[in-house]
């Protein structure tokens, strides 16, 4: 993807509060060097953003100024917006290259869900994390680009997937914390009735088994 900002010389809370009135958004470059200063247009750089699906890319970003224009390899690494969403106020790349180490949230699509055997007796299918936090190098980046893909063909009632379960494209790893936390179950309709058909039937057996508290001598 490539994309064109310029570079900003003037820093701080007056300069930048100006530039967003001028409908520009400030960022900055992390990278191998020192942080750089840059500014770009809200409304055009937000549609960008918006046009990668919550998704983690190499782009490419000429930097313009006055002395001429570079190029930096970077991914988006943090932006903010308005408390309405609608307007962006700025943004954080990170500069790196095919070797950089770089930790990422990543979508989850599921795959077959119409198709699970589960869905289909009425069931339903419970995503509890819509994004993994991965760890790769960015030349393995583009094999989790999009989205990690997740088949819940197998599921049945009460099942569930856990981040350990997921299987992973080479050179990707999940980061866990040390936790093997959720990331699909299989609830629904049938599961709660097959639930409470059981609890019915000890609550019978443990009246059938108490004392008749009446009985007389």
């Amino acid at each position: 993807m490539n994309y064109t900002v310029q570079h900003r010389e003037n820093t701080g809370k007056g300069f930048n509060r100006r530039l967003r009135q001028k409908g520009v958004a400030p960022g900055v470059i992390y990278g191998k060097e020192e942080t750089l200063n840059v500014s770009m247009r809200a409304d055009a750089t937000l549609r960008f953003i918006r046009s990668m699906r919550g998704a983690t890319k190499i782009i490419n970003l000429e930097i313009e100024s006055t002395a001429g224009s570079t190029n930096k390899t970077v991914i988006l690494q943090d932006f903010q917006l308005t408390n309405l969403g609608n307007r962006l106020l700025h943004v954080d790349f990170l500069e790196v290259n095919q070797e950089s180490v770089v930790s990422v949230e990543v979508p989850i699509v599921l795959l077959n869900e119409e198709d699970c055997p589960a869905v289909k007796t009425g069931g339903v299918i419970q995503i509890i994390r819509r994004a993994i936090p991965v760890r790769c190098k960015v030349k393995d980046l583009p094999s989790i680009s999009e989205a990690i893909e997740i088949d819940v063909i197998d599921l049945e009632f009460g099942d569930s997937i856990h981040v350990l379960d997921v299987k992973y494209p080479e050179g990707v790893e999940p980061v866990t914390t040390g936790r093997n936390y959720t990331i699909v179950t299989v609830a629904g309709r049938i599961a709660d009735e097959v639930d409470g058909i059981e609890e019915e039937a000890e609550d019978e057996a443990a009246t059938e088994q108490e004392p008749d508290a009446e009985k007389e001598d």
